[in-house]
Parts: C-alpha cells; structure tokens; sequence
C-alpha cells in the first residue's frame, strides 16, 4: 500500500512507495522517543511558569503581601478612633519638660512655669489652646514670700517613679508642707498650688484627663475635711468644682469615709453673692488612696438643658449633670486647675501627676459616654 505522510513539525516527511520493515521499526523508535522528549519538556514547563503582576492572585482581604525590604519601618502608632475629636495636648512629662524656678512673686505667693517638649508626645509645654494660653503653678503661700523662700511652704518637682503601668516614669509631683496662716495645723486660709490653665479664649468642648495618685495616709487626715480634684472658672460668675469630702452619706444615710462631690456654683472671683446651681454626691465609685487612679472631665457649655458636665473615675461615671452652665454674664472660662493641690487638712499633703491629655470631645479610650 502507497502513502504519504504530511511533513509535520518534528517528524521529518517520508519518501513515497511505502515502508520496509527496518524503516517500520526506525520509525517507531522514533516516535516513542519522541513523546518521551515531549512529555518531559511539558512537566519542566509546568514547573518554571511565572505569572505576570497582574495574573498574580490577590491576597485574602486584611492579609498583606511581604514586604521586600530586609528592615521594615517601625510601626507608627495608631490614630485616634474617634475622626470627631481632635487631641489638643498630650504631655506625661517626660523628654525635656522642665520647671523654672518660682518668679514674678506677689507678696503671698510666686507664680512658676513648665515649659520643655516633651519627646514622646511632640507637644510642648506651655499648653496652647483655644487660640492661646498659659499653663504654670500659682504658689499661694497665705504668708510675705519671695522666690526664695516660697518653697518653705510648697514646691513642686518632676519626679522618676512607677507609674499607673507598673513602669518607671516622669510625674508631676506637689507638695505644701505648711499654711502661712495656720503652720502644719489644718487649713485656714486660702493656701493652695493650683496646677493652672489660662486660655485666652473659650472656643469649644473640652475634655481633659489625667492620672493621680494621693498621699497614703489622706483618709487619716481626713475628719470632716474637703479635698479639691479639679476645678475650672469664667471671668467671675461661674465655677465647676469637684472634691473628695468626708461628708457624704451612702445608701440608708450611712457615712461614707470618702465619697465625691461635684457643685456647680458662682464663686469664681467675681464678687457676687454666693449661689449654688447644683450639687451632686458619689458615694458608690470608690475613691483610691495611695494608687494611681484615672481622673476624665468633660463639658458643654450652655445656657440651655443641653448643658452638660461630665467626670469619670477609672472609667466609673461619678457625675453626668444636664442643665445651663453658664452664669448671669455668659463669661468665658478663664482658669482651669488641672488639678488643684489645695484642702482643709492638716499638712503636709503632697500629689503626683501623670499623663495629661486635652480633647476638644470625648476620645475612643474615655468612660462610658
């Protein structure tokens, strides 16, 4: 039988008048050596395909792709939760945060400055809100002072301690060691060491917290006594004050060693007589002594119910107040001790500080809001 095969790629075409039996078993040869080399070159093949950046399957959602830099940068740390709220100021004292020494005295007292950045916030003190402001202590002694002898009756330092996360850390501390007016015996007078905020203006909400830790033996100091927190005042017809009392009655009119108590009043350095808007006690939110606790304010300003002054202890609600919290001026908030060492016991009494934060809302991280 005549055939003749069509020249194909990779067999090479056969001459006419057919195959002898040699030729028959060459070509078989051939063509079993043929898929072997066929199906060897198909596997390698297989093996060494690449895919194109835009073949290549993406990664599951959340999951990313190594990064092909042998160091990768450290991590930057996470931006508010919260887009609504800005933070204003952060410090917990640490980097070149320093005191000046105690200057422009004014006959019982002496005014002194924080100032220094602090290196793991990138804020620098003075604080700077609401389109300025000034931040220092107001060191009034109730006695004839000058910048020398001022410390005699109080001082304040930044202090290496352990800190609310068990860790050593830079902290505010305050002390008043005695009274111009009644030495080391209980309080007199208006001796005090407010840790203050002077805005120049009131443009928003704001929100402040910070860590405190009191004195160890504050409960045996305190008989029938006040403490004061955290305090802020206008230009003379409105306070916010908050203080630990002694006075306070828990559930069945039982005393309670330390409760809070909160007013809203008008004795802010105006001269007007004196008015109470609101009080407000917590007796059920322990007080601590002698330990870090977290202390969180807030407010809005306003004359109508949407008024609102909001305070926290670790994360415990001890007053959420509606109503106006303006007074009959509609002045502006001009002070803000944050906090205030000042008390009606006897001294020494001392404080440490930590960790100021300044929002003009409620950050994620605050209490239950």
């Amino acid at each position: 039988m005549n055939w003749k095969r069509r020249a194909s790629r990779g067999f090479p075409a056969q001459p006419a008048g057919g195959l002898s039996r040699r030729n028959a078993r060459h070509l078989l040869f051939e063509l079993l050596a043929a898929i072997a080399v066929i199906s060897l070159l198909a596997g390698c093949g297989e093996a060494k395909v690449s895919e194109s950046p835009s073949d290549a399957p993406s990664p599951p959602t959340g999951v990313t792709s190594p990064a092909p830099s042998p160091a990768p940068s450290p991590t930057p740390s996470p931006a508010p939760a919260n887009p609504s709220a800005k933070l204003l100021f952060s410090s917990g004292f640490e980097g070149s945060t320093v005191l000046s020494v105690p200057s422009d005295c004014f006959g019982t007292g002496c005014w002194q400055n924080i100032v220094g950045i602090d290196s793991l916030t990138g804020f620098t003190w003075p604080v700077n809100i609401w389109g300025g402001s000034s931040t220092h202590f107001q060191l009034l002694a109730d006695a004839p002072v000058d910048a020398t002898t001022v410390g005699n009756y109080m001082f304040n330092q930044i202090q290496t301690v352990t800190g609310h996360n068990g860790t050593p850390t830079r902290a505010l501390y305050q002390q008043i060691s005695q009274s111009g007016v009644s030495g080391t015996g209980p309080n007199g007078g208006p001796t005090q060491d407010p840790f203050m905020l002077q805005p120049a203006s009131e443009t928003s909400d704001l929100y402040i917290s910070y860590w405190l830790k009191y004195q160890p033996d504050l409960a045996q100091k305190m008989t029938n006594d006040w403490r004061v927190v955290f305090e802020f005042k206008t230009a003379g017809d409105y306070r916010v004050i908050v203080s630990v009392v002694t006075w306070g009655l828990g559930a069945g009119g039982v005393s309670v060693p330390l409760s809070w108590e909160i007013v809203g009043d008008n004795e802010a350095n105006g001269g007007m007589p004196y008015q109470r808007f609101w009080d407000v006690y917590n007796t059920t939110v322990p007080v601590p002594v002698g330990e870090w606790f977290k202390f969180e304010v807030f407010w809005h300003r306003s004359s109508g119910s949407d008024g609102r002054v909001w305070m926290a202890v670790n994360g415990q609600v001890i007053v959420d107040h509606y109503g106006s919290n303006m007074g009959v001026n509609n002045a502006s908030i001009n002070r803000i001790m944050m906090p205030n060492l000042y008390s009606s016991t006897s001294y020494p009494i001392y404080q440490w500080v930590d960790d100021v934060q300044i929002w003009d809302g409620f950050p994620s991280d605050a209490a239950p809001h």
